[in-house]
């Protein structure tokens, strides 16, 4: 019996020092900050682009694509003049952040008659907000 106690008390021991591991990130939607080591579980914002403006100086705009970090994600194909509702709104663009760094954004918006306007910026995850809402028509 003695020798049981011993045992118990050595799996105690060893089991206290193992550290705690969770998300680590302070940026993200799930961070636990009692974990001492990161076991990969982090979840992360959403972003979603959408249209604000069908037109520019009264020409119609026909196309928006979206790009980030240099890679295109798609095209908006409706317009919210006053946001989108919700963020799986018809028509608007989601991104999902990877991890807590920002990102870089652009948008190429074609005219009707021809023209090309850029607009762009830089977006961050939150930690307290699944879903973040970026005009790209600005």
């Amino acid at each position: 019996m003695k020798l049981f106690g011993v045992y118990l008390s050595v799996l105690l021991f060893i089991s206290s020092c193992e550290e705690k591991k969770g998300c680590t990130d302070p940026n993200s939607l799930n961070y636990d900050f009692e974990a001492e080591a990161s076991d990969g579980s982090c979840n992360y914002s959403t972003t979603t682009f959408y249209a604000k403006y069908g037109y520019f100086d009264g020409i119609p705009i026909v196309k928006v694509d979206v790009s980030v970090n240099g890679s295109n994600i798609g095209s908006i194909n409706a317009v919210y003049p006053s946001g989108p509702g919700n963020c799986s709104a018809v028509g608007t663009i989601a991104y999902e952040f990877q991890s807590g760094e920002s990102v870089d954004w652009n948008s190429e918006i074609v005219l009707a008659n021809g023209a090309v306007l850029y607009s762009s910026g830089i977006v961050s995850p939150s930690s307290s907000s699944a879903c973040i809402k970026v005009n790209v028509t600005r």
